[in-house]
């Protein structure tokens, strides 16, 4: 198995179809495509297994509770089977062209992550409220954790497998922060991460980020778990993952 891509999903039925179709379209026929739909009060789990009829690389777990989406990702992860590891969003922000220039950019790395703003990204539709929010969050980063990256939260990401049980083993954050804990493990590990320009289009019928109320409330636990992560990192110790 060359790749797992794996696809979180929380109440995304009117949004899934398209990009699961796009993305196993895309995929060669030994990769595989994870859906896990957790806690959804909608059809999505039923949308991904009607596409998953049309497409033997698509697996779907469904988890009747609410994980989050660094849960889902987790979750995921421990089915994988792939030699390279990854997500993708579920709203086809991230096309999945975009996405197979990430897998390439690993053939000199041990991982790859989408940016919207790096020099070259073309970003379209994204509200003024969400950029500020992007850019705050960002900054934020930069400051308690010193990682040399310009976004951390663009929904696509790739890494090399041997770096994948040193992740699970020490994750814990499962909201919306969970890619600032997912990236700071990799660097502590001895990852090589580069960083890739994507092309990145906000898709409206976000359930969590849609409004600026959500906006707020996310941001908020989001700040919460970055604290929760600057305590607990300091107690981390690994060896780097030897290549």
């Amino acid at each position: 198995m060359r790749l797992s891509v794996v696809v979180p999903a929380y109440n995304e039925e009117e949004r899934l179809e398209p990009m699961l179709r796009a993305y196993a379209s895309a995929l060669h026929a030994e990769d595989e495509l994870i859906v896990v739909v957790n806690g959804s009060t909608d059809h999505t789990a039923d949308v991904a297994r009607r596409v998953a009829l049309d497409h033997a690389s698509i697996q779907v777990i469904e988890i009747p509770e609410k994980i989050g989406k660094g849960g889902a990702v987790r979750a995921g992860f421990a089915r994988s089977t792939g030699a390279l590891v990854g997500f993708a969003d579920a709203d086809l922000a991230t096309p999945p062209g975009e996405f197979m220039r990430l897998v390439e950019a690993t053939a000199d790395a041990d991982g790859a992550i989408a940016s919207r703003w790096a020099p070259g990204a073309k970003v379209y539709g994204r509200t003024w409220l969400r950029t500020l929010a992007s850019r705050v969050f960002a900054g934020l980063v930069q400051l308690m954790f010193g990682l040399p990256f310009s976004d951390t939260q663009c929904g696509a990401k790739v890494f090399q497998r041997r770096f994948l049980p040193t992740y699970l083993s020490t994750s814990t954050v499962t909201d919306l922060a969970f890619d600032v804990e997912l990236l700071l493990i990799l660097h502590r590990a001895g990852a090589r991460i580069v960083e890739v320009p994507s092309v990145w289009t906000a898709v409206p019928g976000s359930s969590t980020l849609a409004s600026p109320i959500g906006l707020l409330r996310n941001g908020w636990r989001m700040f919460l778990s970055l604290l929760r992560l600057k305590r607990g990192a300091r107690r981390w110790v690994f060896a780097p993952v030897t290549r």
